[in-house]
């Protein structure tokens, strides 16, 4: 008989990512909220969605249900990749395909984080086109969430609280 040695990643439970992420938006939303400032610009068949992310903060971006472009202006944010873990300092620009979520940590100085999308009806309707875009969850997207939907959060953390 030959002894084996196991590791502890032997034992891990493999959770696919977006459980993960799930999980962190569940907690994150149980914390005081970020000051994340959205703003929406319309160019000719362009859209494109800045955030200003203060230092320090820790968040979630829905899943994209079409190709974009990310052009990240200014700061230092670690994102999730399907390849892991990335650290990235703007200024820099790159392209992220349909499915992608992401989780960012932000470092010690604001991020200015822009998504850059194909707008070819030129529609200014940001509910749509949100709807257009993204997988967006039944809480909604903070920038643009509704007075129900921020009820339901309030209810699934006081449901929470029951439970532990």
């Amino acid at each position: 008989m030959i002894p084996v040695k196991y590791g502890p990643e032997f034992f891990e439970v493999i959770v696919p990512l977006q459980k993960k992420i799930a999980r962190l938006e569940a907690a994150l939303l149980k914390m005081p909220q970020a000051d994340i400032v959205t703003e929406h610009t319309f160019f000719d068949k362009i859209y494109e969605r800045k955030i200003t992310v203060p230092p320090w903060t820790i968040l979630t971006g829905a899943e994209h249900k079409v190709p974009y472009r990310v052009r990240l202006e200014r700061g230092t944010i670690a994102v999730t990749t399907d390849t892991g873990i990335k650290v990235l300092t703007g200024p820099l620009e790159f392209a992220a395909p349909a499915g992608t979520q992401r989780v960012g940590r932000v470092f010690g100085e604001e991020v200015v984080w822009v998504d850059i999308y194909a707008n070819p009806d030129n529609c200014q309707d940001v509910l749509v086109l949100e709807d257009r875009l993204y997988v967006v969850p039944d809480i909604g997207l903070a920038s643009s969430r509704t007075e129900t939907q921020a009820l339901l959060i309030k209810l699934r953390n006081a449901a929470q609280g029951e439970l532990t």
